[in-house]
This record gives C-alpha cells, sequence and structure tokens, in this order.
C-alpha cells in the first residue's frame, strides 16, 4: 500500500510529472549565502515570492528537496529562491537569513530548523508581516510564535520505528541478544549527528520505543532493557539489564566528531547493533569500518554487528547493496520540497493548509533496484 499511494503521489506531482521544465536556476557566488534563485515563467500574471531555507546548502538530502521545489515551482508560477548556511551548525546564520525574508517581504516562507529557540524573533516578526511559514524536513519542531502552519515532512517516529523492528526481527541479532545477560550484556548503540534537530530526534524516540518493546517481547527479556547515553532518552531498566540501548551523540555534527563518535562505539564490548539516524552517522559507521566492508557478514572484522542506517547518498546505497548494512529507511526529500511549496502558496493565498507525511520506506539488498525504492535514494 505505502508503495502503491508513493506512485500515486509521485505520478500526481513530482518527478517531472505535470508536464514541469527543467528548473532554469542562476547561481550568485561570492555572497555568502549560497543563493539560486528559480525565475518563474512570465506572463499576466502576480508571481508569489516563495524563499525556501535548509540547514545547510551542499547537502545531497537537501539538494534533492530542492529539486521538488524547483519542478513545484515551474508547476505553479512561482519566484523560488533557496538558501542555506554552509554547515547546520551555523545556527546565527540561518537565523539572519530567516530575518531578510521577513524584511524583504516574501509571500511565504519555507524552513528547515536548525535551532527552532534562535529562531523565535525572526518567526514571531514572520507571524506579525503576514508572511506564513512552512516546515520542511524537520520543520520547525516548537514553535510558539504561530508563524508555522504547516509541515511536509516525514513522520519521523514511524520511520525510526521502521529501523527498530527490522533490525530485531533478523535472526542473527536476536541470536546475539538471547545469548545475553546481567552479567554480559548485549549493547545497541545508536549514533545521532545531534540532540537538537527535530527530524533525528524523533528518528530516536521512535528507535528507542520500538525497540525496547520488540526486545522485552523475547524470551527471558521482559523488563531487562536499559537505555542510557544521553539525558534525552535515559530509562532504567526494572531488572538488571541483559541489552543496554546506548545513545550517543557527538559533540558537533562535523565529520571529524562524527567519525571519532563511530569508532568509539565499534570499541563497545558485546555489540550487537548499531542504528545510524541519519546519512552524515551512517557515513561516520561507514568511514570507521572501512567504507563498510569491515561489517560484511560473512568475513568482516565486525560480522557480528547489525548495522542499519536511514537516507540514502552513494555509500549508503552501496553498503546496503553489498550487505555490508542491513538496511536503510528512505525518506523522499523530493516530495518534501515540492509538497512544501504547493502549502507555501495555498498559505499565501489565504487558504488553510495542514501538516503531509511525505512517508519513508525499509531498503535492503533485495528490494534497492526496484523502481519503487530506487527514486527514493539520491546519491
Amino acid at each position: 500500500m505505502g508503495f502503491a499511494m508513493a506512485g500515486a503521489m509521485l505520478s500526481g506531482c513530482g518527478r517531472g510529472g505535470g508536464g514541469s521544465q527543467e528548473a532554469p536556476v542562476s547561481s550568485t557566488e561570492g555572497t555568502g549565502e549560497n543563493e539560486y534563485t528559480l525565475q518563474a515563467p512570465s506572463g499576466d500574471r502576480t508571481v508569489m515570492d516563495i524563499r525556501i531555507i535548509s540547514k545547510s546548502i551542499g547537502n545531497p538530502f537537501y539538494e534533492e528537496a530542492f529539486k521538488g521545489a524547483y519542478d513545484a515551482a515551474n508547476d505553479m508560477d512561482v519566484l523560488l529562491t533557496t538558501y542555506g548556511p554552509a554547515v547546520e551548525t551555523e545556527i546565527e546564520k540561518q537565523v539572519e537569513l530567516v530575518r531578510e525574508a521577513v524584511d524583504a517581504d516574501c509571500d511565504a516562507i519555507i524552513l528547515a530548523a536548525c535551532d527552532t529557540a534562535s529562531l523565535e524573533e525572526p518567526l514571531t516578526a514572520a507571524r506579525e508581516a503576514g508572511i506564513p511559514v512552512i516546515g520542511f524536513d524537520s520543520g520547525v519542531p516548537g514553535d510558539e510564535t504561530g508563524a508555522v502552519l504547516a509541515t511536509a515532512a516525514t513522520d519521523n517516529v514511524k520511520a525510526g520505528a521502521k529501523a527498530a523492528d527490522k533490525m530485531i526481527a533478523d535472526p542473527d541479532f536476536q541470536k546475539a541478544v538471547l545469548g545475553a545477560d546481567a552479567g554480559k550484556p548485549a549493547v545497541l548503540a545508536i549514533l545521532a549527528q545531534d540532540a537538537t534537530s527535530g527530524s533525528i530526534c524523533e528518528r530516536v524516540d521512535g528507535f528507542v520505543e520500538e525497540a525496547i518493546k520488540e526486545l522485552e517481547a523475547l524470551d527471558g527479556l521482559a523488563g531487562a532493557v536499559d537505555v542510557s547515553g544521553y539525558e534525552r532518552w535515559t530509562q532504567p531498566s526494572e531488572s538488571p539489564a541483559a541489552v543496554k540501548i546506548v545513545i550517543t551523540v557527538p559533540p558537533t555534527s562535523g565529520e571529524e566528531d562524527i567519525l571519532a563518535a563511530a569508532e568509539t562505539i565499534f570499541e563497545t564490548k558485546d555489540l550487537a547493533g548499531i542504528f545510524a539516524a541519519n546519512q552524515s552517522a551512517v557515513n561516520g559507521i561507514l568511514a570507521a569500518s572501512d567504507g563498510g566492508k569491515e561489517l560484511d557478514r560473512t568475513n568482516g572484522r565486525y560480522k557480528n554487528i547489525i548495522a542499519a542506517g536511514f537516507d540514502g547518498g552513494e555509500a549508503q546505497r552501496e553498503a546496503v547493496a553489498k550487505g555490508y548494512l542491513l538496511g536503510s529507511v528512505a525518506q523522499d526529500p523530493y516530495q518534501m520540497g515540492y509538497q512544501s511549496v504547493a502549502l507555501a502558496l495555498k498559505a499565501a493565498q489565504g487558504q488553510p493548509v495542514a501538516d503531509i507525511d511525505t512517508g519513508s520506506w525499509w531498503y535492503d539488498a533485495e528490494n534497492i533496484d526496484s523502481e519503487d525504492i530506487s527514486v527514493l535514494i539520491y546519491d
């Protein structure tokens, strides 16, 4: 059903559907703003000015989302400009970009917030100016300004739960945890790029909740699963823990810190599994295991560790295809971009809007080349 719905959604509004042409994009270099502008078709019409601000520019996930946004802009005849800081840790830069969008009196803003609290002032200004804000990807979690009217995003709690379900159903993983006890507990590690992104936090929420439920349903593990490593997710077990879920959050989202965190995880005694909660975390896990070769389940150094990921990218695609990763959860960034522009246009026209779940799908070596999946795994 999920694949059928995805196919219907794609055929109806995206990936070249509706006769859209390739977006005529021009790059403005040297501005420090990573600005790209799509010029809407000319004609006797009032052109809506919509600005989309991501967490970072150059990230393959957001580049795929921009493709969807550009196609929507072409289909709907709007002027679209995309912005973002160079990296997700440049919080103040994103605040500045949102403030500039408000000052420019644009018709709508599409936003994936690096840090919601830091955006309170410009979002309040947007609301007071009557500029609707639409979230995409992680959106603007916990916004209290009233500026954000709807979000086009993955239901990340459900998506994280899918990864836990697939991992815990794996016979080799079950063998490892069923052979553990309080004297020698098995460890299930989670690598989260950060603990501020709404999407990543929700994925970990979903993974942890589902993992506890399914682990404690196994023989001898009722009440014997605890969660530690980061205060947000800490949950002590009712009885001495036979399985420990340990969450690692690096000090920054930089590649070096993520790699160092991944290397530390691989040093963990009695490690049975790893869940990497986004593409950057997966890249860290792969970099720490010789591109994933050491996770080869026949001859790899870490052949007894079951690893699962999230998102896409060339390295992750290859690791899944070769079986180094059990599998990963794919989102649909293209639809996030497309649907967020559709929501922004409706909101700018004064029409009611509501959240859209753009879906998530599990992929592994068996289905990675299927048409339904391959279109979702960006490089």
